[in-house]
């Protein structure tokens, strides 16, 4: 039987991924192929239900225009199979001998239920690698439990600490909840590969909960430390802090800005641009200049003095004289802002690829940039755009027998 594809490009080259992911675990397919591992999305014949999610391109509800999918399935091919029939199953494990890596967000037990746990393919490929990525882990008393984005968001704890401190707990924008535990997952498949082929020469099941990815981001925000240390849950702070000032964000005339003072010298080149604009002469007073504590004291009636400064100025005029300044000033950019954005720009972030039913479109580079070593970026994968190449190039089907497999529902 042929081995796998082999490539030249991005960090990882040679490896093969099998993605049967959903929204938990689908960046981490991405990243992996960004990275250069030939990932193969295994959809069911009718594709994966993420196609029909929207925002679609241009309007038009299509498999191959869910905006969603197009963005977290590049560097992706795409085989259809269905593993709830038996033939499907077959083939899969087939497949899976080729594989280093199987990824996949099913309910825990789902797949020992159909026979393609971990230990009925480790029996096939004892070197197979596979990443489990489920609300709450493969055991415990929560391992059956559904979840969703706000679930996760709120058991990890991250709502505590985001929101107005008067107000309800707030969730992050844009599912946040995916990308940790998918972030987590990727960096363990590259450990677990470098593991089994420097050492140990078998794969392993890598179990990935999203509450427990999710509190380990969110310990970083010293909320467990609070706890202990003064029996006290972290308040939450809103858009600005509630121990310095100016710290957070504030409105302007267009838009917001964020601007962060600490050092004596930030408040005083802070305070003379305040008074040069508004002539407000209190500005400059010596109790201002005691640092931090000094202003937490005063924290209302400087805000309202600095709001009226600020309501003089555009976000990009803010942004400009607050660094000619030395002051720590920046926009709170929208998407047309970060479209036109000069540093993205210049760091080439902005990439362009052009789907064959979505067209050209550009999409965000991932963060990793080495001029030696060019992403293999490419567009989202056709439904079943690897089927020839997979079932009758490798397995050895005939054409002829994909139409049958076709017919009765397995690819």
């Amino acid at each position: 039987m042929p081995r796998k594809k082999k490539t030249d490009s991005g960090f990882l080259p040679g490896y093969r991924v099998l993605d049967l992911a959903d929204e938990k675990g689908v960046y981490c397919g991405k990243l992996l192929g960004d990275f250069g591992m030939e990932v193969i999305k295994v959809e069911p014949p009718e594709g994966d239900r993420l196609r029909l999610r929207a925002p679609f391109h241009k309007n038009i509800i299509h498999l191959e225009r869910s905006l969603y999918f197009l963005y977290y399935n590049t560097s992706k091919g795409s085989i259809t199979l269905n593993l709830e029939n038996q033939d499907g199953r077959h083939i899969f494990k087939e497949i899976a001998k080729t594989a280093d890596v199987v990824l996949e967000t099913f309910p825990v037990g789902y797949l020992q239920s159909i026979g393609l746990g971990y230990a009925d393919l480790r029996e096939l490929n004892p070197r197979l690698v596979m990443a489990s990525i489920s609300p709450f882990g493969q055991t415990g008393p929560l391992k059956d439990y559904k979840s969703s984005d706000l679930i996760a968001m709120g058991m990890s704890g991250y709502m505590q600490v985001t929101g107005d401190p008067y107000g309800l707990p707030v969730r992050f924008g844009d599912e946040q909840s995916h990308f940790a535990p998918s972030q987590y997952a990727a960096v363990a498949v590259v450990a677990a590969l470098h593991y089994r082929d420097a050492v140990s020469g078998r794969g392993q099941h890598i179990d990935i909960s999203m509450q427990e990815t999710l509190n380990a981001y969110c310990s970083e925000a010293t909320q467990e430390a609070g706890w202990v240390m003064l029996n006290q849950n972290v308040i939450r702070q809103g858009p600005t802090s509630r121990y310095n000032f100016p710290g957070g964000l504030y409105s302007c005339k267009d838009g917001w800005i964020g601007m962060y003072v600490v050092r004596a010298k930030e408040w005083d080149a802070l305070a003379q641009w305040m008074y040069e604009v508004t002539g407000d002469e209190e500005i400059l007073a010596d109790k201002y200049k005691g640092g931090v504590l000094a202003r937490y004291n005063c924290m209302d009636e400087l805000e309202a003095r600095f709001l009226n400064f600020t309501g003089n100025y555009t976000v990009q005029e803010l942004f400009a004289e607050g660094q000619k300044r030395g002051i720590a000033t920046l926009p709170v950019n929208s998407v047309a802002d970060l479209l036109a954005d000069a540093q993205l720009a210049a760091r080439d972030f902005w990439v362009e690829l052009d789907h064959p039913v979505a067209g050209t479109m550009k999409y965000p580079r991932e963060g990793i940039y080495c001029n030696n070593i060019p992403p293999p970026c490419k567009a989202a994968p056709l439904l079943g755009e690897d089927n020839d190449r997979i079932y009758c190039g490798e397995l050895g089907y005939r054409k002829s027998d994909l139409q049958v497999l076709r017919t009765a529902g397995t690819v």
